[in-house]
Order: C-alpha cells, then structure tokens, then sequence
C-alpha cells in the first residue's frame, strides 16, 4: 500500500466545481504520487505535514522555458541599445548562445531549474538546446539538460527545437535570414527521435514537445509534417510567433496572410497547439487589432497563447492584452521565459500589465491570474491531472508562508499570493507525491556548489560573447 501523508491546518486553494475555492482550514491527504482526499478534518496517515499558517496551492506551471542560457543572459538582455524588436531578439540574443557549449549550458540549467523549484514551478516546459546557432544539427546535451530536471525532482517537458534556418541582426538595424544546409532536416529528425524516445519516462515525469522554432524560421513542409507527427504520437507543439512586429510583416509579405491564418494554413492550430508569445498576433501590440473571425478562429481550435509579460514589458512593450484573448474564449497560460524564472512574480506582472494595458483595475483578478500559472497550463498540455488540488490529480503541491509581515491582515489569500508575494514566499514544495524543497531547500541540490560553477561558467561565456 502507498505511503499515506496529511497535510493538515493549511489554507487550501481546493478545485470545486470547476473552480478553484480556497478552503479557510482543510486537509489534502497523499497516497504515493496522487491526491486521496481534499476537504475539512483530518485523515490518518504515516506522515502529517503541518501547514498552519500557510497557503496550499496546486504547483505552478511554467510553459515556456530557456533554461540552458537564462541564466547566461541576465545582465546582457535587459537595457540593449537598439530598436526594442531587434537589439534584444536578433542580435544580443544569438550572440550570447552562440558562446555557450553544451558544459555550460548544463550548468546553467541546473541553477535555473533550483531557481524554479525554489518558487514554486512543479512542471516546466524546457526549450532550450541552442547548440544549433553555433551550426550543430545535433541536440546531444538535451537527454544530459533533461536528466538535470527531472533528478532535482522537476516534472519536465522537453521541447527541443528545429527550423529550417535561422536569423540574425543584419548590422544595418534589420533582420537577416539564413537557411541551414540541409534546411533543417536532419535536426528535425533528431529533435523528433529524442522527443518519441523520451516521452513517459521517468516515471512519467518526463514527457516531450514538438517545437519547430519560430514561425517566421520554417516552411510550410516542416509545419506540415509537425502536424503529421504530433498527430500520430500525441506529442503536443508549441512555435514561437508573435514576438515582433518585424516578424509579423515576414510572415505577410512572404505568405500573403496574417500569421494567424498561416499557421491555420499549415495545419497547425489544435488543441495540442501552444503559441509561445502571441504579443504580436497583428502588426501591432494591440489584441483588439487582430480580426474578430481570427480571434474566432483561435477560440475554436482550442489553441494555447503562452503569455510572456515580463520579458517584453522589460524591453518597454506591453500586450494589450491577454484579458481580450480570454474574452474571445481563447486559453491563455504562463511562462517566464528568460528570468527571473519566478512563476508568482509572473502572475503579478501579468496582471498588473494587463490592468495598465486597458487603464482599468477591473480587467483581470488575482484568481484569474493564478489560473494562468495553473489550469490553463494544464489544459494545454491536455492534462486534467495538473494544476489543480483534487481528489485523483496527481500530488505538485505548494506551500507558500502567509507569516510574512507584509501578509498581515490580508483576507484573501490570493490576492496577497499574486500583489504582494514572491517565489521567497515558497517554503515547502511536492512533486508527484515527494517532497523536494522543505523549508525554502531543495532537497536534491548543493545550492552553493551549482552558484559557484554558474559563476565560472558565465565568465567563460562572457569573454566569448561577440556583439
């Protein structure tokens, strides 16, 4: 029989109805790595947890990660001189990956993902191995990126990405374009080989993403055949689109159609179809630009927009915003995608971004942005088993500490969880059942070790950096 353990006293954010409920008081009883029981009372069990004084959360969902070069990029990426689509994207950015090996991108991944865990993500949707900017085909670090994840305790998808070529600053202020040799395929077929291999292992820990790479970086036929094989295999697809507005006029003049109607063309849309971005779905920031019947369109399909706020409100551009996809019944989750890789720091500026967009407070909540960061991730990723505290869901459990002063007098748990915490709040965190950060340590990391490689590392990489 699996072992039984209770976390009592705490205040549950409970899933009721369809709807996440937060319980004053209640008791959320483990069996091995699912949820047995939700409610008022105690259960008997083999080992109790006392959660007095905290918020019980489901574990938050992080569905856009950068993992092997965040943590290279940070101090480069964040007041880039140049135009704000291209200085950041399509030039700082390819120079920094393009200095980091496979050695150092391991070792930057193993600090993003305690930096993670820390702050409450139980499931991370990794999209890194860069190596190919450099001219590799290969992805021989992604098992080795992988095994760090889900070894620290992580619950991972790995999405490693292919593209028929690539792009770069041209050194005029433009974007230049470049097809790899063999148009990207013999990387396609790797990236798909690796991703079928490693689906459901680990306990089912580790499954894998389809990610052709940007929208505007491959052609019709890879797009197609993505299609074919996520079809066939059940593997879900996440493309980077709607990053600037350079990006959408490539797409136009190339195709003769609005990115939205592209990827319809291409088959892509779905429910298994996650737009990384989505900011510039028109031509502008603006979701009120992009056509009624495409919002339609995207509504129906069941696609997911990974809102990304931090980094684009970082570089002076702000979505406006995900409260309009929402309203045209399109799912939108979260991501942090460069750092900080702090999920309740996401939900904060999302909303908070959201509210500036439309100049009003009323345009999103607290709990709808907890929603971001919850269940709409896991219903993108066509998991019912996620992001929610209910009976049969699998046990990714956060306890967040409401003992803080700046917590005093807050009767909402969850508004003071998305205005006011932060990852630091994060005291105790469960994935599928074990426990892996108790009071605020991950309990599979040497933090100080991977901090010191990660310092040596970044120097070598910075003194490679060509801009």
């Amino acid at each position: 029989m699996a072992e039984r353990l209770a976390i009592h006293n705490g205040a549950v954010v409970a899933w009721i109805d369809g709807a996440h409920r937060v319980l004053p008081c209640a008791t959320v009883l483990v069996e091995g790595n699912a949820i047995a029981y939700v409610g008022e009372g105690r259960a008997e069990a083999d080992r109790e947890i006392d959660a007095a004084g905290h918020l019980v959360i489901p574990g938050l969902i992080n569905l856009h990660s950068h993992a092997t070069d965040t943590a290279f990029t940070r101090g480069f990426l964040e007041e880039s001189a140049g135009p704000k689509d291209y200085a950041n994207l399509y030039r700082v950015l390819p120079a920094v990956r393009h200095a980091i090996d496979a050695s150092d991108a391991c070792i930057g991944a193993r600090l993003m993902f305690i930096e993670m865990l820390l702050a409450g993500t139980t499931t991370v949707v990794e999209m890194g191995y860069d190596q190919e900017l450099a001219g590799s085909s290969g992805i021989e670090n992604a098992r080795d990126v992988v095994e760090i994840a889900v070894g620290l305790g992580l619950r991972c998808y790995t999405a490693p990405r292919y593209r028929r070529g690539y792009w770069r600053g041209d050194g005029s202020g433009g974007v230049g374009y470049f097809d790899y040799p063999d148009a990207g395929r013999a990387r396609m077929e790797a990236c798909v080989a690796f991703c079928e291999a490693v689906n459901g292992t680990h306990g089912d820990r580790l499954r894998a993403m389809l990610a052709p790479g940007q929208v505007d970086t491959c052609d019709a036929e890879m797009l197609a055949e993505t299609r074919r094989i996520a079809s066939a295999s059940g593997l879900p697809i996440q493309l980077h689109a709607g990053q600037s507005p350079s990006e959408f006029r490539r797409v136009r003049d190339a195709h003769g159609m609005t990115t939205i109607r592209w990827l319809d063309r291409a088959g892509l849309l779905g429910r298994d179809f996650l737009i990384g971005h989505g900011m510039f779905l028109a031509e502008t920031n603006d979701v009120g630009a992009i056509p009624s019947e495409e919002l339609a369109l995207l509504a129906r399909s069941g696609s997911t927009i990974v809102h990304l706020p931090w980094v684009k409100m970082r570089q002076g551009t702000l979505m406006n915003s995900y409260a309009k996809f929402r309203r045209a019944g399109v799912n939108v989750a979260l991501g942090t995608d460069t750092h900080p890789v702090d999920m309740i720091h996401e939900m904060r500026v999302a909303a908070i971004g959201c509210k500036l967009a439309e100049q009003s407070q009323q345009a999103t909540s607290a709990m709808e942005a907890l929603e971001l960061a919850t269940v709409n991730g896991a219903r993108a990723l066509g998991r019912d088993d996620l992001g929610r505290i209910a009976s049969g869901c699998k046990a990714d459990l956060v306890l967040v500490d409401l003992r803080r002063p700046r917590a005093a007098g807050y009767e909402d748990p969850i508004k003071y969880l998305v205005y006011n915490a932060d990852g630091g709040d994060v005291d105790t965190v469960l994935v599928d059942g074990e426990v892996v950060v108790r009071d605020r340590k991950p309990l599979r990391a040497d933090v100080a070790q991977a901090v010191v490689r990660l310092t040596e590392a970044k120097a070598r990489v910075r003194a490679n950096v060509v801009l």
